[in-house]
């Protein structure tokens, strides 16, 4: 694992202009939603439409960037750049694929996640409806939990926790998605069967351990964001190391299925 988070950094010092295409989607996003929000309910579903297309495009083009820059180590930088279009033309409509089928498990889990704390914890829509209402001011907020008795103090901390375990199982659960479609298989249905069975059937501790060492790598940084985040400066530069970490961070996955699922029995990997 050390030598394989070693290699990750040395790949994503190489090829850093890896950033280039997350930073540029990033700020061509923020504005895109920014200047769509308003408008009918029509001209939203057309804006909605029209951001997944270009997040595909997007995925398609800088995953197979980072496929790449794996597969081929030695690869010029000039000719690296042109990579993208190409991810775009090859990846386009399997990286559409995926993501809708990524929003079916997420949904598909999130639902289950529900009707286990309905029955668990209880019904709590009200209370929470309550607390979006008035989110936009922190003392109103604080205001209001401390009026909440103790037993349903406790009940919103065991809903955040089951939402929060939600999030992480799904997260943990696609970990390998990605990979498996741009190293593997095309086909997204086929790649999700592939990513979830080379998660679960090889290596599952050392898996276990990739996905813990980014989690918690990534929530000390956006601790550290936000406590920090006050000061422009630091806040400038926490977010150029947040942009730093996520290439990293997809790179070192990449990598690591690539060394552990693709040169290493691939024959066999990629039958169902």
């Amino acid at each position: 694992m050390l030598n394989t988070i070693k290699d990750s950094f040395g790949l994503t010092n190489k090829y850093i202009i890896l950033a280039t295409p997350l930073i540029l989607f990033s700020l061509i996003s923020s504005l895109y939603i920014i200047f769509s929000a308003n408008g009918n309910a029509i001209s939203l579903l057309f804006a909605l439409l029209l951001f997944f297309l270009m997040f595909g495009a997007f995925l398609s083009g800088w995953l197979f960037m980072v496929k790449k820059c794996i597969e081929n180590r030695e690869q010029d930088i000039n000719s690296f750049i042109s990579e993208f279009p190409a991810g775009v033309g090859e990846y386009f409509l399997p990286a559409c694929g995926m993501i809708i089928l990524s929003l079916i498990v997420a949904f598909f889990l999130t639902g289950l996640s529900y009707f286990a704390g309905i029955k668990l914890i209880g019904n709590m829509n009200e209370t929470f409806l309550a607390i979006m209402n008035i989110s936009a001011s922190a003392d109103a907020l604080k205001s209001y939990l401390m009026t909440l008795p103790a037993d349903t103090l406790i009940k919103i901390n065991q809903w955040n926790l089951l939402i929060f375990a939600t999030a992480i199982i799904t997260y943990f659960l696609l970990m390998f998605y990605s990979p498996s479609l741009f190293f593997k298989s095309k086909n997204p249905f086929k790649a999700l069967f592939l990513g979830l069975k080379d998660l679960f059937c090889r290596k599952f501790g050392k898996n276990i351990l990739l996905f813990i060492i980014v989690f918690i790598t990534y929530f000390l940084i956006s601790i550290l964001g936000t406590i920090l985040g006050k000061n422009i400066f630091l806040h400038f530069i926490f977010t150029l190391v947040n942009f730093y970490f996520m290439v990293f961070a997809v790179v070192l996955v990449y990598n690591y299925y690539y060394k552990n699922y693709v040169q290493i029995g691939a024959n066999i990997d990629t039958r169902i």
